[in-house]
This record gives structure tokens, sequence and C-alpha cells, in this order.
């Protein structure tokens, strides 16, 4: 129906951004075409960092953490499936479990402090975008953990099965710091500190990024653009523009890796 995204908010992930400044269409055939599970190809080591995250959310809500419970859990979760043959899967499981073990020995997040969530959707409220035509947006995000630490800094913890990239300065630029920082706040406002930490399993490296309140604010604007510029594309889509007009393709090297490279017209070969 024409008009008919003037009524609902645009919800906008972490996920969905990079993906959306990745390559537009992309975001298309994912939040317009809603393209269906079994089209899609989902690369190994995503299969492998879930499990990864699937058993942690598990381990951080108990009171005692036992390296066989991690085992055990691991054994229940793996998606042996998702890998093309066993060799293959039998690496992945004990890439994951040595993930596992590493922060079973030192278990950043768990214990000290209090729990404010785990795994737990978070959402912004509204903020309106350029006109009434185009609505509003939404930030979501779930991250691992919110807990107050022992300094009474409230914290997001992010678990990343890999190891550390290209440090602080380039993950304060990255979508899922920002957001996480302003969703932890929107949800808990009162408190004077707030921090949000990458934990990297594969090396034992945890990264605390803190944010100045400009920083905060000029993060705001930056999505605000953003938003605007997905949602008058999404108007243009009901409007009867071309998906492929409104949400402009870019093929290039991340076509490889791409879940949509299946039903991807535009693709590079």
């Amino acid at each position: 129906m024409k008009g008919a995204s003037r009524a609902r908010p645009l919800s906008l992930s972490p996920t969905a951004l990079k993906l959306y400044v990745r390559c537009a269409y992309a975001y298309a055939l994912d939040k317009i075409v809603k393209v269906p599970g079994y089209r899609r190809i989902i690369a190994a080591h995503l299969h492998t960092g879930r499990a990864v995250h699937t058993v942690l959310e598990q381990l951080v809500r108990q009171e005692q953490i036992r390296p066989e419970d991690a085992v055990s859990s691991l054994e229940r979760t793996f998606s042996w499936g998702a890998y093309t043959d066993r060799q293959t899967a039998e690496a992945a499981f004990q890439t994951a479990r040595a993930r596992l073990d590493a922060w079973v020995g030192t278990p950043y997040g768990w214990g000290a402090g209090e729990q404010l969530a785990v795994e737990k959707m978070l959402r912004t409220r509204p903020r309106p975008l350029g006109s009434a035509s185009i609505g509003s947006v939404v930030l979501i995000g779930k991250p691992d953990l919110v807990r107050v630490d022992p300094e009474g800094t409230l914290e997001v913890v992010d678990h990343k099965s890999g190891k550390p990239g290209d440090g602080v300065e380039a993950l304060k630029r990255d979508f899922q710091a920002a957001i996480y920082r302003i969703l932890a706040e929107e949800r808990w406002p009162d408190y004077s500190a707030y921090r949000v930490s990458f934990s990297y399993l594969a090396t034992g490296t945890v990264i605390g990024l803190t944010y100045t309140r400009e920083e905060v604010e000029d993060w705001w604007q930056a999505l605000l653009t953003v938003a605007e510029r997905i949602a008058r594309a999404r108007l243009a889509v009901e409007n009867d523009i071309a998906l492929e007009e409104a949400f402009v393709p870019a093929p290039g090297e991340q076509c490889a890796a791409c879940t949509f490279r299946r039903v991807c017209a535009f693709r590079a070969s």
C-alpha cells in the first residue's frame, strides 16, 4: 500500500546499518523483500559465533560456572549440519570450545557487579525524521550483557569470538558501539558513567569505550541522516520506484561473502 511506511517507525539495528552502508541493495533484500532463509547463504563462521553466544548467554545467568557445563551446552547447541563436511564442522566445534574454555577461565562480566540484562532487546523512543511523510526511526540492539560494574559504571558487554581489529578509534566509529551506548543511557538514564566493552575470546582482550556527551549527540545526528536516507528509499519503493533504483546495488569484493549472492542479480562475478 502506498504511504504505508508513514504509520510505522523504521527500526534500525547495528547489523542492519552495517549492511546498508556495505550495500543498500542487500539491505533491501533483507528488510524490504525479506528473502526467506532457505534462499540465503550463511557463512560457516557465523554459525560458530552464534553457538558460542548461545552458550555464553546460558553460562552468564548461572551462579556457578563449570567447564563441563560449557561443553555440554555447546554439544546441544552446535549446528553440525551448517558445515560442508564433518572435518570442517569438527574444526569449528573445537574453535568454539576453545573460545568458551578461555571465557570460563576468566569470565569477564560475570560475578562482579550487578546484572541488569542478558540478551535483552533494547529500543530507543521513536525519533522523527525529516518530514511526517517518512516517519520516525527507532534504534534497536540486543547486547550480550548489561551490568553495573563494581565502580558503579553502567557497562554494556559484547563478547566477540574473534580477535581485536583496528583498535579503539576504529571501534568508536562502528555502529554497534555507538548504538549500544545510546541504548544503555536511554534505558537506564540515571548513571553518571557509561562504558561499552568488547571482550575478545580468542585473545582474552577487553577493550572499553567511553563517549563524551558531544560524541553521543554527533552519533545521533549521523544515525538520523542515514535513517532518513533509508526511509526515503523505502517510501520510494512503496510508490513503485524500482528496488534497485531506490536501494542502489554496490557490487564488489564483498559479494563473494554476501548472504544474498544466490538471489542477487547485481552481484560481482
